[in-house]
């Protein structure tokens, strides 16, 4: 008999790297004989959208009315954010008890159904039904439950085979959450699909989003130091490629052109929401990686502000692309600084080593090898095969 698994994720919308890694899943699972549904009752072409910009094969897979009915909620600044999870706990305390004994008896009713269900949690749980349920954490909070709500939630998972983090750094706050079923499967980056070229151009490449939320990429902080950058030395035949997806019309986002004002008469580019196609592309013909995700942040006290893990410098490191990434959240996990890129603390330090590999074309040789051989540990094969052996 078939088996038959579904699939949930509040944002899906955002087409984050949360988005890619669930709909990876999906992917896998529909090639290892699933049946698979996934829960959605937004944009009908949300689905083709995923495809365009993961470059995923999701035949067959099947859109189901959204019975969960999380709506993820407004963000005007990154204060709001701490309260985001909280909020989200409770989303189902609101509710009167003939309300929410109706709900949970509905998604009993189709949960049960399936052989897997797995789930994207902004640290709410929910009740799922299915045989072997999987929660998955990407964002690290530092909560802590009152007794009542550990109470509900120690409950809820139970029905939990085990909760998913993206990174050992999310781990570590998600442990004294979620409790001792938490375990580290890193996200998928098809490397495969990414090569160097064999005559790369002058770049420096950053990906990111443009906005200025959760996990700010920093755009601003990097166009700084490239200014920088190019009044330290001969670096006029250098540019700087600021790449990224924007939720908003590009001419609406404030942020982007906050961003473009700041680069004003600077070799500095922008491309606005590129493909797969596009980005590889990009990728192939660059040099150097920045990244400044979780800049400034004291990961201690805000370890959602971090970069939790980052598919993006993986990508750049499966294209040869040397990284320098800032010392924070999940980034330290990638590389081994020294070897197969640069971990910073403070731009003089990005400034400083990137200069130091702009001037060795020896050095940038060796740590490019070293850099895609690195890649191949969060390859697509593994990632398939350690989330194979969890459903086992």
């Amino acid at each position: 008999m078939t088996k038959r698994a579904a699939i949930y994720d509040p944002y899906l919308d955002t087409l984050g790297g949360g988005e890619r890694y669930c709909l990876t899943v999906a992917e896998i699972l529909l090639k290892n004989g699933y049946n698979v549904d996934i829960f959605w009752s937004g944009d009908p072409d949300l689905i083709d959208k995923a495809i365009k910009r993961f470059d995923l094969d999701l035949s067959g897979l099947t859109v189901v009315k959204d019975i969960f009915g999380v709506v993820p909620q407004k963000i005007d600044s990154v204060e709001d954010l701490e309260s985001l999870a909280r909020i989200s706990s409770q989303h189902q305390l609101k509710p009167n008890l003939i309300q929410k004994v109706k709900s949970i008896i509905e998604k009993y009713k189709i949960t049960r159904r399936y052989d897997l269900f797995f789930y994207i949690s902004d640290w709410s749980v929910p009740f799922l039904f299915s045989k072997k349920n999987l929660l998955h954490v990407q964002v690290p909070f530092l909560l802590k439950n009152s007794f009542k709500e550990k109470l509900i939630n120690n409950i809820k998972l139970v029905f939990f085979h085990s909760i998913i983090c993206n990174s050992k750094f999310t781990l570590n706050f998600a442990h004294n959450f979620f409790g001792n079923k938490c375990l580290v499967i890193y996200p998928p980056v098809d490397i495969q699909k990414f090569n160097a070229a064999e005559k790369k151009e002058n770049i420096i490449l950053s990906v990111g989003r443009f906005d200025n939320l959760l996990n700010s990429k920093k755009q601003d902080i990097m166009i700084e130091a490239f200014k920088k950058l190019i009044e330290s030395g001969s670096r006029s035949d250098w540019k700087l490629v600021l790449a990224g997806g924007s939720t908003e019309a590009p001419e609406q986002n404030s942020y982007l052109k906050h961003l473009k004002h700041i680069s004003s008469g600077q070799p500095i580019e922008f491309i606005i929401n590129p493909d797969f196609k596009q980005l590889a592309d990009l990728y192939s013909h660059s040099k150097i990686y920045w990244h400044a995700a979780g800049y400034g942040v004291d990961e201690s006290l805000h370890p959602e502000n971090t970069e939790h893990f980052g598919i993006a410098p993986v990508e750049a490191m499966a294209s040869g692309l040397i990284p320098i990434l800032v010392k924070r959240g999940g980034l330290p996990e990638i590389i081994i600084d020294g070897k197969n890129g640069y971990l910073w603390d403070n731009t003089d330090d990005l400034i400083a080593k990137t200069n130091l590999l702009i001037d060795s074309d020896q050095l940038f040789i060796e740590m490019s090898h070293a850099t895609i051989i690195k890649s191949h540990e969060f390859s697509k094969e593994g990632f398939s095969k350690k989330l194979l052996d969890l459903l086992k």
